[in-house]
């Protein structure tokens, strides 16, 4: 009787660590996709500002705009970042080179 206690409640003891340790698990991971998602937004945002203002300056960009542009766009598309990125980053690096002052 006594054992048949004692691995009834170590059986319910364990199966409640379970059930625990995969709730915290999920959601752990739901709140890193989220985290992704949020930072591969705002570096897509970035990417879009720089075009705007390679824009801005007649379709020119000079050496620091495009090297920001490749390093965020390294960033964005290492969280699998979609092509949207790519095409900004595209359009930013095909600009010509503004000449030094």
């Amino acid at each position: 009787m006594v054992q048949s206690v004692v691995t009834w409640a170590v059986t319910g003891v364990l199966g409640v660590v379970v059930g625990w340790l995969a709730s915290w698990w999920r959601g752990g991971r739901r709140r890193d996709r989220a985290l992704e998602a949020g930072v591969r937004e705002l570096l897509l945002c970035k990417l879009e500002q720089l075009r705007a203002e390679m824009v801005a300056a007649g379709g020119i960009a000079d050496e620091d705009l495009k090297s920001r542009s490749q390093r965020i766009y390294d960033a964005y598309h290492g969280l699998d970042g979609n092509g949207h990125g790519t095409a900004i980053n595209n359009d930013i690096q095909r600009a010509p080179i503004r000449p030094r002052e």
